[in-house]
């Protein structure tokens, strides 16, 4: 059995871990408690949702604006209750695109959803390459009915083939 010190230094080395992975993670995440408290971000968080230390402990409620996604708390909401993953493409207020994914933080042991884990990833290129191509799409088959109509309506004599 471990001594109280080594559980202590156990303890500080795995937050030391945890610290140096989140430090390091490139994705927005965000961590809420099941009371909608702001409860950790990752650093891109910081920089795209232009979070500060001192949010952490405030009710999103207060910061929502940040997020630019009006329907963000509902969306916590319904996964803390049902327990399942939401997972959507959103446009925020800036005209961004992400793909975000809102999953259950579960407490094993009690078998119950504590908060969310929020994960958000900038897809607005992906969003306007697609766009792009519906839209030459759309041209070439608007290009290939005028030329059926075209064929159709003129006769065409043998001679100039």
């Amino acid at each position: 059995m471990q001594s109280k010190n080594e559980q202590i230094s156990a303890l500080t080395e795995l937050n030391e871990e945890l610290e140096n992975y989140f430090s390091n993670t490139i994705i927005p995440q965000l961590f809420v408690d099941a009371g909608l408290m702001l409860r950790k971000f990752m650093p891109p968080a910081m920089k795209q949702f232009n979070l500060k230390e001192e949010y952490i402990g405030k009710p999103l409620e207060e910061i929502r604006e940040n997020f630019r996604f009006p329907t963000i708390i509902d969306n916590i909401k319904v996964v803390i209750a049902t327990g399942k993953i939401l997972e959507k493409e959103i446009q925020t207020t800036d005209m961004r695109w992400y793909q975000m994914n809102i999953l259950p933080y579960l407490v094993r042991k009690e078998n119950k959803t504590n908060g969310v884990i929020i994960t958000f990833v900038d897809i607005t290129a992906r969003i306007r390459d697609l766009k792009e191509q519906e839209r030459l799409i759309t041209e070439h088959e608007l290009l290939l009915d005028t030329m059926h109509t075209i064929s159709r309506t003129r006769s065409w004599p043998l001679a100039s083939l």
